[in-house]
């Protein structure tokens, strides 16, 4: 079929911007009629209006907390806000940021400055509150001037990646079921089959994992029983995490209670996971940086039971 033919070579050109493909896929799911793709797709085209909507690849993205302040005489300058004492899911909010950017706006961010962060402002009562904290820690005098996140780019264009991911191995799959089917109207009576595979792939998540280096895929179908550590470290295994990283996940992820209702893990082990794409981003963990986020994220919501 040339629509999806031409969806798939804007997707494997990875210099292309995503909005393209996005749009064709836009035109293709109003054609075969297929709902939860069209939502999926004007979602990702306009951004997101609710937070429950929002999917786990776009959720509890980490960011470091930095800021200016004062202490008797000498002014500190970008400097890390300590945040320790704070209420856990204050100090969750702090840490963690969610986008619900359209995709044409995170890959605006992506290009916006050559440095390879970006800052967003806390708000003055915000500031305020964690101003108060820091006093409480033993600095009476000490004026917080302002305090601002600070994201690193990759984590925005793992989102991008993600969403691109998504996208081709969806369209992959339609071409390799369906691909003698050249009239759209043919493809509209196969509603049941593609819904199918928009829940498989888009929705949920294949758990087929494309892989970056020498390895053709990773199977991520994590089956964990809750608070189970042996299975935990089995599945981190899996993914080709090394023992020193399972470790340290082991050693904290009791320590903290997750925001189930809010589908939010805690400051730490979002850290962790931070830590995880980064090696993604360098090579040293081989998986493709697009899928590293939500490979985790779903193996820790199974420990969890989320």
């Amino acid at each position: 079929m040339e629509l999806v033919s031409q969806i798939i070579n804007d997707l494997v050109d990875d210099q292309k911007s995503l909005n393209s493909a996005l749009l064709k896929t836009k035109v293709l799911a109003s054609r075969i009629q297929n709902v939860e793709l069209l939502d999926w797709v004007n979602s990702e085209l306009s951004g997101y209006k609710n937070y429950a909507d929002l999917p786990i690849y776009r959720k509890n993205i980490f960011n470091d907390l930095k800021g200016i302040y004062i202490n008797g005489s000498m002014k500190y300058s970008n400097i890390q806000i300590p945040t320790a004492g704070l209420d856990k899911e204050f100090e969750n909010s702090l840490r963690s940021i969610e986008f619900m950017e359209s995709i044409n706006g995170l890959e605006k961010l992506i290009k916006s400055e050559e440095s390879s962060t970006l800052t967003s402002p806390i708000r003055a009562e915000t500031t305020a509150l964690i101003e108060e904290n820091f006093q409480n820690m033993g600095n009476p005098y000490l004026r917080v001037i302002s305090v601002y996140r600070v994201i690193s780019k990759n984590s925005i264009i793992e989102i991008v990646n993600n969403v691109r991911n998504k996208l081709l191995d969806f369209m992959l799959e339609i071409d390799s079921k369906f691909g003698d089917i050249t009239e759209i109207k043919d493809l509209r009576m196969k509603k049941e089959e593609v819904s199918s595979i928009v829940n498989h792939i888009i929705i949920n998540g294949d758990g087929n994992v494309l892989n970056s280096g020498d390895k053709a895929q990773i199977k991520n179908s994590p089956k964990i029983k809750k608070m189970t550590k042996e299975q935990l470290s089995t599945e981190l295994k899996k993914v080709g995490l090394e023992t020193e990283d399972i470790n340290e996940l082991a050693e904290i992820i009791d320590d903290e209670i997750p925001d189930i209702a809010n589908n939010k893990f805690g400051l730490n082990v979002n850290k962790w996971i931070g830590k995880m794409r980064n090696k993604a981003v360098d090579g040293s963990w081989n998986v493709s940086i697009g899928a590293a986020g939500s490979i985790l994220a779903e193996i820790v919501q199974k420990y969890y039971g989320m």
